[in-house]
């Protein structure tokens, strides 16, 4: 299982530091323009997922084949 985090987060004002909602584009408090960039979860995990890859790492072992039926 894989671990996302929610894509809906509270935002901070970077001013006064006040927690406003997710869909605020200007502080409840003191009327400060908010981040209001869209972050992309799925493209930031994809970066992540690449940067993982080790270069000409070796291949895992197949399975061994299942022994043959058991004679009478």
């Amino acid at each position: 299982m894989c671990f996302r985090p929610a894509e809906v987060s509270m935002k901070k004002c970077p001013q006064c530091g006040k927690v406003n909602k997710p869909i605020a584009t200007t502080c409840e408090a003191c009327g400060a323009e908010l981040d209001n960039a869209v972050k992309d979860f799925d493209a930031d995990q994809a970066n992540l997922d690449s940067a993982m890859k080790i270069p000409n790492a070796p291949k895992a072992p197949a399975a061994p084949k299942a022994p043959g039926a058991p004679r009478p």
